[in-house]
């Protein structure tokens, strides 16, 4: 009779254990732990593109995410001053006139920008899936050595150079769409499909001789810098017996797209 006793007690004990641990539940001690994980997600991300790497150029990306749907990004991008990129396609571009030819031999040109944009993601978790992203844009390239050539005498057969250089400053407001991956626990791939924005621009750049030029040398470099062409761009040269100036100023645009790998934490 003991023994059954003690075989039944044994059964019920079982039978409590596992009422205890019903699958309602289970389900309610794992419901805890993604909810745990939901509240705590890994908010910061940060990337750097991989495809403006090719042109030397490196942009970097923070991202905050404000909500789940709501990311705030601070990006920076930058040139380190050197020499012209594709500078002996630029040279070869412009070697079919006497006036350009060489223009860009010994230029140098150094770039950052800053663009902070607001994400709107649609899709679900934080900072993955399409976004919609508008943005601000400001860049200020940094020229020097833009050579000119001009006639130091009626003939035309002695030349004379003038290295210039400057600032240009731009300032726009654009639209970017793009998608954003996790890959795995920490990695993400950012797809800046294509961002087009617009704004305005504005630059000055100045060369100064080692020597007063003469009334026929400051005519004939008028003319050299009054030939510049770009477009959409309003441009105004001045000339004196020290040098010259260029003032650059109009519409500005572009578009961004690229991938970016980052870290999630």
């Amino acid at each position: 009779m003991k023994c059954k006793l003690l075989i039944l007690a044994a059964v019920l004990f079982n039978i409590s254990i596992a009422v205890a641990q019903s699958p309602g539940e289970i389900d309610s001690k794992e419901r805890i732990t993604i909810s745990d994980d939901v509240d705590s997600p890994k908010k910061n991300n940060f990337k750097i593109s991989l495809t403006s790497l090719i042109f030397g150029n490196y942009q970097l990306q923070y991202e905050r995410s404000l909500t789940k749907r709501i990311g705030l990004v601070v990006g920076y991008s930058f040139i380190p001053k050197g020499a012209v990129p594709f500078r002996t396609q630029l040279n070869d571009l412009t070697a079919d006139s006497e006036d350009t030819q060489g223009i860009f031999e010994n230029a140098e040109l150094g770039y950052k920008a800053f663009t902070p944009e607001i994400r709107f993601y649609l899709g679900k978790g934080y900072g993955k899936g399409f976004y919609v992203a508008p943005f601000y844009r400001n860049v200020r390239y940094d020229i020097t050595n833009v050579n000119f050539t001009f006639s130091s005498e009626p003939a035309g057969v002695t030349k004379q150079n003038l290295a210039m250089g400057g600032e240009l400053t731009a300032n726009s407001f654009g639209l970017q769409l793009g998608a954003q991956f996790h890959l795995g626990k920490h990695i993400i791939l950012d797809w800046w499909i294509v961002g087009p924005h617009y704004g305005t621009s504005k630059g000055d750049f100045v060369g100064i001789t080692d020597r007063n030029l003469t009334t026929f040398e400051q005519q004939e470099l008028k003319k050299e810098l009054d030939n510049i062409e770009l477009p959409l761009s309003d441009i105004k040269t001045e000339v004196n017996a020290r040098g010259a100036k260029i003032i650059v100023s109009g519409p500005w645009g572009g578009v961004r797209s690229g991938i970016s790998l980052g870290y999630r934490f």
